[in-house]
């Protein structure tokens, strides 16, 4: 199934998660890329035409993920996209596909999420 290879931007200004999320990722099968704040997701994005999805965290210096998600939505509005934050405020992640909290669970939680969103968005591609 192509879900499963498709490449996922990962941008999170702590290394530490960033790498976390794409070690874990890489295991489910998923090609990764990371950025570290949204000016070089935003390189990376454009690059890589070949991403699948965006896996941003909410708070980052420069510009927010939600800033992050609508630059890259304005070229591709179709780009599904999972926020992930350590605020509990709901309304943040309303402009993305999934909003997961930034917390102990996150290891547990990414990989289904992922593949939640991107069976939606091959759902909604096929018009079903």
């Amino acid at each position: 199934m192509s879900e499963e290879k498709c490449r996922i931007l990962v941008v999170d200004d702590d290394p530490f998660v960033g790498e976390l999320l794409a070690v874990m990722l890489d295991a489910e099968g998923y090609e990764v890329d990371t950025a570290e704040n949204g000016e070089d997701a935003l390189a990376r994005f454009t690059a890589a035409t070949d991403t699948g999805l965006i896996i941003s965290d909410m708070n980052m210096p420069g510009m927010t993920g939600l800033e992050l998600i609508r630059k890259i939505r304005a070229s591709n509005p179709d780009i599904p996209a999972i926020l992930l934050t350590g605020s509990d405020d709901l309304a943040v992640g309303q402009e993305a596909d999934e909003y997961l909290l930034k917390d102990e669970n996150l290891q547990e939680t990414i990989a289904i999420s992922v593949a939640r969103v991107l069976e939606r968005h091959a759902l909604k591609a096929k018009g079903a």
